[in-house]
């Protein structure tokens, strides 16, 4: 397992939000801007106080988490409500970059994608390094795709290196109610294809991956398929209870999201490797519970992880 709740604000989102304000910096921007519900939000406001740089978050009216406090009391970020989805955020966010002229920091743009897919590469180079090798499997939680991509470009850049003599399979993870990665795959299609926004059906365990457009959701498609990986489904129940055996073996307070990975490589496993093959299989987990934090949405949502959107 490659735990990355271990980061700053605590998931994988700090390592592309550290390069995106080094490079709005660089770029002599003042302001940074990102759309999200509550994590990527977070890294971005931490990265830009260190960089002391102003950071403006747009986030859904509907979501309510502890990161909002932490934006902006913590890392003195500016929060901007947007009515309607996590997509809705990011498009008014780029609208408003892009008249005040703030550095844009929403994925899905080609500098954006470029600096991710570096950032996350980083994580191919430490379970290299921790292993010797590459493994034979590697399972990423998916919601954007961005994630999962880079840790295949990071790898495929030791492929041609000839550091490493094969590339891993590429797992994508995601949750029932909604993901065009994993829904594009199932369905055999080589361009991917957003989802009816009616067809994502958001819980206070799946919405880190929940989400009808996938921004970097194509590399994410085509990493799966050149890796000669898969994509599967994990429902909430599933998810659930590996977050709960991680906390129970292992001490890791892990969101359900997070645990996406793990619950997908049980159900595909069993039934794929009866035959005892072994394996080197890596489980990425994107995120831990934030200390003393949940999220509400529309009032019914209790006792649940902050996004890691």
């Amino acid at each position: 397992m490659k735990f990355e709740g271990g980061n700053p604000t605590g998931t994988q989102k700090d390592r592309i939000a550290k390069a995106l304000a080094e490079d709005a910096v660089q770029k002599r921007y003042h302001q940074i801007a990102v759309g999200s519900c509550g994590n990527f939000g977070a890294a971005i406001a931490l990265a830009a106080k260190d960089f002391n740089i102003e950071a403006h978050i747009y986030i859904p009216t509907e979501y309510h988490t502890r990161r909002i406090e932490e934006i902006e009391e913590k890392y003195r970020g500016t929060i901007h409500r947007v009515v309607g989805t996590y997509e809705n955020a990011v498009e008014k966010c780029s609208e408003d970059a892009e008249k005040n002229g703030w550095y844009d920091a929403n994925p899905g743009f080609p500098h954006t994608t470029e600096i991710a897919l570096n950032a996350y590469g980083q994580i191919s180079k430490e379970i290299y390094s921790a292993l010797g090798y590459a493994p034979d499997i590697i399972s990423v939680p998916v919601g954007n795709g961005t994630t999962l991509a880079g840790i295949f470009n990071g790898f495929f850049k030791y492929f041609q290196e000839e550091k490493i003599k094969k590339l891993p399979k590429m797992v994508a993870a995601s949750t029932l109610r909604g993901n065009p990665i994993v829904k594009s795959f199932k369905n055999h299609y080589q361009i991917i294809k957003d989802l009816q926004p009616s067809e994502i059906k958001e819980t206070p365990y799946n919405e880190p991956l929940v989400n009808w457009h996938a921004y970097d959701g194509q590399i994410a498609l085509d990493a799966v398929y050149n890796s000669y990986g898969f994509a599967e489904y994990a429902s909430d129940t599933r998810m659930i209870e590996f977050s709960r055996l991680l906390k129970r073996e292992e001490g890791l307070n892990v969101l359900p999201a997070s645990a996406c990975s793990l619950a997908v490589l049980s159900s595909v496993l069993k039934k794929n490797h009866s035959n005892g093959t072994k394996s080197t299989i890596v489980a990425i987990l994107t995120g831990r519970v934030p200390y003393n934090g949940h999220q509400r949405r529309n009032n019914h949502m209790n006792n649940t992880s902050a996004n890691q959107k």
